[in-house]
């Protein structure tokens, strides 16, 4: 057997190994192909840092074990995050904040605009920090990870910045 093809063998069943591992910990096949590409990359990239104390395999699974732990770390963080109410829609499947009243519907139009005009003289009264993050939150359905990366502040930071301005736009909307 040559060289090249010895080392495809091998590359496949650590391959396989790893997928294995990542299967246990995610318990979805797809899942598992996210964390074996990642756990490999990081295996390539760190392969310097086995000391040779421990079985390579031992190592190899404690890097893969890591991966698919940051893996569900990332999707329970992920889930946890609050849907934006503005990504709704109605029955013809059209987003709550792109719904337009007719043309005929003036009456409506100017009602509609001037419950906007409320919404955002309340949440402006909040402070210079708030109408950013409730406008990109409920008015563009962004996540508060997204909006925090734009922003460069805390998730924290957007999530207390979005309730409260959701609370002033309700209670100037009731």
């Amino acid at each position: 057997m040559q060289r090249t093809e010895r080392m495809e063998v091998d590359l496949e069943r650590t391959r396989a190994y790893v997928k294995s591992i990542a299967l246990k910990y995610v318990r979805n096949e797809q899942d598992a192909d996210d964390v074996t590409q990642d756990a490999m990359l990081l295996a390539h990239r760190y392969r310097d840092a086995f000391r040779g104390d421990s079985r390579y395999s031992t190592w190899l699974y404690r890097v893969t074990a890591t991966a698919a732990l940051m893996f569900l770390r990332k999707q329970r963080r992920l889930s946890r995050e609050i849907p934006a109410s503005g990504t709704g829609t109605d029955d013809e499947a059209t987003p709550w904040l792109e719904r337009v009243a007719a043309s005929t519907d003036l009456r409506a139009e100017v009602i509609a605009r001037a419950d906007l005009g409320v919404v955002a003289e309340a949440v402006a009264r909040l402070g210079a920090k708030y109408p950013a993050v409730f406008w990109k939150r409920y008015g563009e359905g962004r996540t508060e990870t997204e909006i925090a990366r734009e922003l460069g502040v805390s998730v924290a930071a957007v999530k207390t910045r979005a309730f409260r301005a959701r609370q002033a736009a309700l209670a100037s909307a009731g």
